[in-house]
């Protein structure tokens, strides 16, 4: 018996008891003359007296009766019942009130909101708003993904979170990384276009087990195969990612931590042949020896692919050994090599902060061509050992949570390498304070790379914005995601002729809150918004000239942010001081992170790594000892600044900070005249511990003056 039965019974019951009590006093106190004031009489005093005694001849009769009359009433009442739906017989859907949206989303510290259009704001703690921080941006060539979308959230994001951004073409970092640094982000940046200006990203830094190694073949594997190629005999592709991973697994595990990188594979690759007489190749013969000469013997993961490969037929072995030369022809160019050949890009960082210091957020900028996608495949490799990482970070090392936020601006969605697994991994990154901004120009691009699992992607995202566009079935889905609802319809006829007549019905039907036509004319102002437990939103976009900090991006006039890490070395600090803190925090990071070496030395250590420098330092002794006697010894020695490098300056400026014994005060001198771009061969003129930090002060300011 369900909640509502049990409910019900022992109402029609104490209605019953109570219809018989009535019918008995109503027949006690009737009065068959018909006299009205003797019935008022007594029914007054069945009021003041209910319980008297009314019993007379009629009382069964008067009893049943009135029982049968509620039993009729009951049944009707029953029999009549309808689930009516005045005003929802089609549908509910209307558009939401911005004011209760943004009372249950946003919060009350605006910089801690995401901005989802002109009026709306969302929270980015998600323990407020109990929906994931996943969003889907769709807008067609023009729509303002990046102006209205994208350029917004990182002018909001500052402080708040890490991120890595996918820029095409590198707008987004030209307009937005001087404010980023300015306020306390360390940048970073992969640029595909103009390689000469790319930090370095090494993949075998962040290999930490053999899995690790299989994972990194496939995902190169994957994404240098053209999707639309078709199926071919997997022992093609097994036996060539066998091949691959025993030339990774052997750089990984045998090479000098100098060389494991990407050079040293194609290195191994050079010398893999299948010689015609049945000679072992040099490749060959270094995985033998390795048999011998390792702890390993033949259980060296490196060996025992190789051999698996190896052993095949000679014309199999050699198709193999040129499809793997084929796969990894791109990388045969000296600015790719040199971009993995080191890693400038510390992806655990974005999650754990500079130094594991859990605060200072990072933000990475991954520029590639629009127009061509051959080196896509390494966003892809960054992409899936960014999860990797983040995921071993939050899951190992932080109890399941990443002290910093991290978000992924995925412009250009369809256009980038994703890792395998993507779909789980935006179902499960929540949980470990990820999420991810999904930016693609309509739904035919995600249904052509996930197919029949496209909508894993749209159900995994709490949030879709629409921008506009002019593709006809994204035009028909969002108008089913506005829903239906009912309105009223008024029919009128008329019949001419003798008999004439006119009529006038109303009815309800359904309409879409915007029909597909509707949809697809909506004004290039306006966007859609769904979030997940609300009803959809219409409202303006985002007008990026009202933030705060727009006026420090190159769109509201600022620099444009340049990033040429070969300059850079000159604007970095050669000698950073560190709080009581800050080496705490480094102590502890170096528990977790074998990359991190930290080394107590005295001055008189550091000589002795190298004899140049010792070298060096007695001769700058001299320098300085002369330099006592007067300004004659540094004067001289200006010629010879002045026809230096800058590089060469660069590096005279480094080895004195490191050799000579300035003070504090010194230090920080040097360093803002650095920061300042002050020339190095006039910095380097009275870069000595006998010119007090006032003197320095003094003359930095002079030649600033004269610069302006």
């Amino acid at each position: 018996m369900n909640r509502k039965n049990s409910i019900l019974i022992p109402c029609l019951i104490i209605g019953e008891l109570f219809t018989m009590y009535v019918s008995y006093v109503l027949n006690g106190v009737w009065n068959t003359n018909g006299d009205i004031v003797l019935i008022l009489n007594k029914f007054n005093a069945a009021i003041k007296n209910p319980f008297g005694h009314y019993y007379n001849a009629n009382t069964l009769r008067a009893v049943i009766y009135g029982s049968l009359i509620y039993g009729m009433a009951v049944l009707m009442y029953v029999t009549s019942r309808r689930n009516l739906m005045h005003g929802k017989e089609y549908g509910t859907a209307r558009f939401a009130d911005i004011r209760m949206v943004n009372k249950a989303l946003a919060d009350k510290d605006e910089s801690k909101n995401r901005i989802l259009s002109n009026n709306v704001r969302m929270s980015t703690d998600t323990s407020v708003t109990g929906l994931n921080n996943n969003m889907l941006v769709i807008g067609g060539s023009g729509a303002g993904k990046t102006f209205f979308i994208v350029k917004p959230n990182i002018m909001q994001m500052m402080l708040n979170n890490s991120f890595i951004a996918t820029d095409p073409k590198g707008e987004i970092a030209r307009a937005t990384a001087n404010m980023l640094k300015k306020n306390g982000y360390n940048v970073k940046v992969l640029n595909l276009i103009d390689m000469a200006k790319s930090d370095g990203y090494n993949p075998f830094r962040y290999i930490r087990e053999e899995n690790d190694v299989v994972k990194l073949v496939t995902n190169i594997i994957s994404n240098t195969t053209p999707k639309e190629t078709a199926p071919t005999d997997p022992f093609w592709e097994k036996s060539e990612s066998m091949f691959l991973q025993a030339l990774f697994y052997y750089v990984w595990l045998e090479m000098p931590p100098n060389r494991k990188n990407f050079q040293s594979v194609l290195e191994l690759l050079s010398e893999a042949e299948v010689d015609a007489k049945g000679n072992d190749s040099k490749l060959t013969k270094k995985m033998k020896q390795l048999a011998k000469t390792s702890k390993l013997k033949q259980n060296h993961p490196a060996y025992k692919q190789y051999m698996k490969v190896i052993r095949g037929a000679g014309d199999t072995v050699r198709s193999i050994i040129i499809s793997a030369n084929s796969r990894l022809a791109l990388l045969e160019n000296p600015q790719i090599l040199r971009i993995l050949s080191k890693d400038d890009l510390h992806l655990e960082e974005l999650g754990i902060g500079v130094n594991g210091d859990k605060h200072t957020r990072t933000a990475l900028f991954c520029i590639i061509p629009d127009s061509d996608k051959s080196y896509n495949f390494i966003v892809g490799m960054l992409y899936t050992q960014l999860f990797q990482e983040l995921y071993f970070q939050a899951d190992f090392k932080n109890d399941g949570k990443l002290p910093i936020q991290v978000t992924l601006m995925m412009d250009e969605f369809a256009n980038v390498a994703l890792p395998d697994d993507f779909c789980s991994l935006l179902s499960t990154m929540r949980s470990r304070r990820i999420s991810s901004i999904i930016i693609i120009q309509n739904l035919a691009q995600i249904k052509a790379l996930f197919k029949d699992t496209w909508e894993t992607i749209t159900g995994n995202c709490d949030t879709l914005v629409y921008l506009g566009g002019n593709e006809k079935s994204t035009h028909q889905y969002i108008s089913e995601m506005l829903g239906k609802s009912t309105i009223d319809k008024r029919s009128t006829g008329e019949t001419r002729g003798v008999h004439g007549s006119a009529s006038r019905n109303y009815d309800v039907l359904g309409r879409e809150l915007m029909t597909p036509d509707e949809v697809r004319n909506m004004s290039n102002k306006k966007c859609l918004i769904f979030i997940k437990g609300f009803n959809p939103i219409f409202d303006d976009k985002y007008i990026p000239f009202r933030h705060k900090n727009f006026s420090q991006t190159e769109d509201g006039g600022g620099k444009a942010y340049v990033h040429d890490p070969s300059l850079n070395k000159g604007s970095l600090r050669p000698v950073k001081l560190l709080s009581e803190k800050q080496i705490n925090d480094i102590k502890e990071y170096k528990k977790e992170n074998e990359v991190v070496h930290i080394m107590d030395m005295s001055l008189e250590e550091i000589m002795m790594l190298d004899d140049t420098k010792k070298l060096y330092f007695e001769n700058s002794n001299e320098s300085e000892s002369s330099g006592d006697e007067g300004s004659a010894k540094t004067i001289s020695r200006t010629d010879i600044l002045e026809n230096m490098s800058e590089q060469e300056l660069m590096d005279e400026i480094t080895n004195r900070m490191c050799m000579m014994d300035f003070s504090r005060e010194q230090i920080e001198e040097i360093t803002k005249s650095l920061d300042a771009h002050m020339k190095l061969s006039i910095l380097l003129s009275y870069l000595y511990p006998t010119t007090s930090a006032e003197e320095m002060a003094k003359k930095r300011n002079e030649h600033l003056s004269k610069r302006d």
